[in-house]
């Protein structure tokens, strides 16, 4: 009888020490609990350096942390939009050109390079706009309007008065400065980078530079170009 005391004993302390422990247990976090605002399937951001799809740098936009870039210095007032002749862009396609203007046009093969740097495709539509296309490039490359029919993205066209057309195109560009020391180029301006709307008043005289314009001037005819092609 003296032996099983003891074994009693020690059989009842062992069952109270693993009845404690489980207590203990139950009242204890493991790590892996959802904290209390997140619900199944969500992610803690905090958590995440990059989620799939993200572009390392990048900000979600949208935020109210988002930074606003502000534009380039001289880009303030430019449209967004780009520059345009009755729709056409300059380095649109053939068929962007069939689309907007039709497919009645009279085409010419220029085998002379000249200075677009490839033979040219010249479409001519009677209504009075030519549209030049490279044979390699197969790109509009140089945009010409004569009738009133087309107007440049800003509703400019033939006809209109040098006082509306120059009041327009003078608040939002800068007409560039000759290259040969003669001074600016009035009734040109630079649309994009490197691309010249020209605004000739006087188309009988042969050349795009306009003399003295004077506010009850007429546009007769409008261009689209690389300034690179030009002399």
């Amino acid at each position: 009888m003296r032996l099983k005391i003891p074994l009693i004993l020690l059989v009842a302390i062992l069952s109270l020490m693993l009845i404690g422990c489980g207590r203990a247990g139950k009242g204890e976090s493991t790590g892996n609990l959802l904290q209390p605002d997140t619900k199944p399937g969500q992610v803690d951001s905090s958590s995440q350096d990059q989620l799939p799809g993200d572009t390392p740098g990048e900000v979600a936009a949208g935020g109210p942390d988002t930074p606003v870039q502000s534009p380039a210095p001289g880009q303030e007032d430019k449209p967004a939009t780009r520059a345009s002749i009755a729709g056409i862009h300059l380095g649109d396609s053939r068929e962007d050109v069939q689309r907007i203007l039709g497919d009645k046009y009279q085409e010419t093969l220029i085998d002379e390079m000249a200075y677009y740097g490839e033979k040219l495709y010249i479409m001519k539509y009677d209504a009075g706009i030519e549209v030049l296309i490279g044979r390699d490039s197969l790109e509009v490359l140089d945009i010409m309007a004569y009738s009133p029919a087309y107007a440049t993205d800003l509703g400019v066209k033939v006809g209109d008065s040098a006082k509306d057309v120059l009041a327009i195109y003078r608040t939002k560009y800068k007409e560039p400065q000759s290259r040969h020391g003669s001074g600016t180029l009035e009734g040109w301006f630079e649309v994009e980078d490197g691309v010249y709307l020209i605004f000739d008043f006087n188309k009988s005289d042969g050349s795009l530079v306009n003399g003295p314009i004077k506010d009850n001037d007429r546009v007769e005819m409008i261009r689209l170009i690389h300034s690179f092609y030009l002399d």
